[in-house]
């Protein structure tokens, strides 16, 4: 099936984009999932460096200092990238895959992991509004949409009933709103 036509299937069909994804390997969806980490890394790097974030912009480098500084920031962003991105899947999988085995799922972790990278797709992809633009409610509705795809994959890679999906989906969304307040929430909004 062509990236067009499953693009298309997600958008107006997500049960069937699921229920084809289901029978995927893991290899493949752990590929998209890190390409995307190292992608969005590299232009996290440079948009933090064209915004001026990085400290050096501020004091004027220019000529191999800048290229030179430049290059640092994208390597150190893609290192950082890779290991947030390793921790932030193992991590979140283990809180769904306890919730799962709370509500007495037996299916493997590799489901696990399929449903939390596609959980984590959205969030990886739209990081920056949240944190270089600060967009007002954006990680609340990256915490939905999180939830929301989270629902869907627990119940057709574990074939699960809605009650059971809607558990797993709730509780592992509100442990990542714990962990995560300050950036889901934003400093507006702290009481």
């Amino acid at each position: 099936m062509s990236a067009s036509s499953l693009f298309k299937t997600a958008l107006t069909n997500p049960r069937q984009f699921f229920q084809q994804l289901n029978k995927k390997p893991l290899g493949a969806d752990l590929q998209l999932f890190f390409v995307t980490v190292v992608v969005m890394s590299i232009l996290f790097a440079l948009a933090s460096f064209f915004t001026g974030v990085y400290p050096g912009n501020e004091s004027g480098p220019d000529g191999l200092h800048l290229i030179g500084l430049l290059v640092l920031g994208i390597f150190i962003s893609l290192i950082q990238g890779l290991i947030v991105g390793v921790v932030a899947l193992l991590g979140v999988s283990l809180v769904e895959h306890f919730f799962l085995l709370f509500v007495n799922v037996r299916h493997g972790f590799e489901k696990t992991m399929k449903s939390v990278i596609y959980a984590l797709f959205p969030c990886i992809l739209f990081f920056w509004a949240v944190v270089i633009v600060e967009v007002p409610l954006a990680g609340l509705l990256l915490l939905f949409v999180f939830g929301l795809i989270t629902y869907l994959s627990v119940q057709i890679f574990h074939e699960m009933s809605r009650g059971r999906a809607v558990f797993v989906s709730l509780a592992t969304s509100i442990v990542l709103a714990i962990l995560f307040y300050r950036w889901i929430f934003g400093s507006g909004l702290l009481l």
